[in-house]
């Protein structure tokens, strides 16, 4: 019997194309190239085209990230896998947001794209394409995955690296899941185990989050007006290192003041994409206790925003959003047994 798979458009610089000013816009013939050029490669599979969306990835919102879990939950039962095409600038949000919304998966989801259209005379995206396909047809991961110049990633754990090179991706806190070469390089102990539940989708997300970098010199109280007015319901901080916070702005502590007020919740990222955060290792620490800081200890910048999005859509308690946000829920953070 042959292995469905369906390949899901959403746009991006694959499918791109100069429009009469010379500028990259969507075009409308990736389809008809890929039914050329990779189902002739593969007709032990049968494969489906479905053009969901046609959007240059800067345009993605949280609502597309909706649309495009409850079409897989839709097409789920027909088909064995399935390879999303999309943007690069947005594809580590966008596959952070489908490991959360996609539960119990027990079939792989891939996200790819491509550094150069399709078009163009030395486009990675076949290759790209080709690889994805490769790992989907694989069969043994169940979760989702970022496919991109020959190796495989959790995609919550990914982060754009390069605009310029085709090793655009990289997992600054978690080894690649495969890498392919002559062969399949495959990290088993790495992947997530299978799931006991029954595959379901939980698309619910409240995206009234602010992120908020610290460097030298921010006046923090321009933030207060937006925590006062209940503006925002989630706050993600991205602190120095190890999650170092300065202690002695009178600014920055009316804020974690007026939040925890107002049972908002606040994240505590780190800008420096390899490591963790350690709220317990500085001065800080007594600060975390009271305001009740959440360390989010590995997470990437993107999974960080996409998971407190969802945890506000999901709760309402500030001790359940919490609770969410410290547990693992799509190996998107550290876990000691799978490093």
């Amino acid at each position: 019997m042959k292995k469905k798979i369906a390949i899901i458009h959403t746009g991006g610089t694959f499918v791109m194309t100069p429009n009469q000013e010379g500028k990259l816009t969507p075009g409308h013939y990736a389809q008809e190239i890929i039914a050329q050029r990779i189902e002739t490669l593969y007709p032990q599979v049968s494969f489906s085209q479905i053009m969901l969306l046609n959007l240059d990835s800067s345009l993605f919102q949280p609502h597309h990230w909706v649309l495009m879990s409850e079409k897989i939950a839709e097409l789920y039962d027909e088909y064995d896998a399935f390879v999303i095409i999309h943007g690069t600038d947005t594809m580590a949000y966008t596959a952070s947001a489908l490991s959360f919304m996609l539960k119990n998966l027990d079939k792989v989801v891939v996200l790819t794209g491509s550094q150069l259209p399709l078009m163009a005379t030395r486009s990675d995206a076949i290759q790209n394409l080709i690889a994805a396909i490769e790992v989907a047809l694989y069969g043994e991961l169940q979760e989702v995955v970022l496919v991109f110049n020959n190796t495989t990633l959790r995609g919550n754990r990914v982060k754009k690296k390069d605009a310029w090179d085709f090793h655009a991706f990289y997992s600054p806190n978690f080894e690649p899941l495969i890498k392919l070469g002559i062969g399949m390089e495959r990290k088993q102990h790495r992947y997530l185990p299978k799931r006991s539940g029954i595959f379901e989708i939980d698309t619910r997300i409240n995206n009234n989050v602010l992120i908020i970098p610290f460097f030298p010199g921010l006046n923090f109280s321009i933030y207060n007006p937006i925590i006062d007015e209940n503006r925002v319901k989630g706050l993600v901080i991205e602190a120095y290192g190890s999650g170092n916070i300065p202690s002695d702005n009178l600014g920055l502590e009316e804020l974690f003041s007026s939040a925890a007020h107002r049972q908002i919740p606040i994240a505590v990222c780190s800008q420096s994409p390899v490591g963790r955060v350690n709220l317990s290792l500085y001065e800080v620490a007594s600060k975390t206790e009271f305001y009740g800081l959440i360390s989010t200890v590995d997470m990437t910048r993107e999974a960080t925003l996409v998971k407190m999005m969802i945890a506000l859509g999901r709760y309402r308690s500030i001790k359940n959003i919490k609770k969410f946000m410290t547990a693992n829920i799509a190996g998107e953070k550290e876990n000691s047994d799978a490093r």
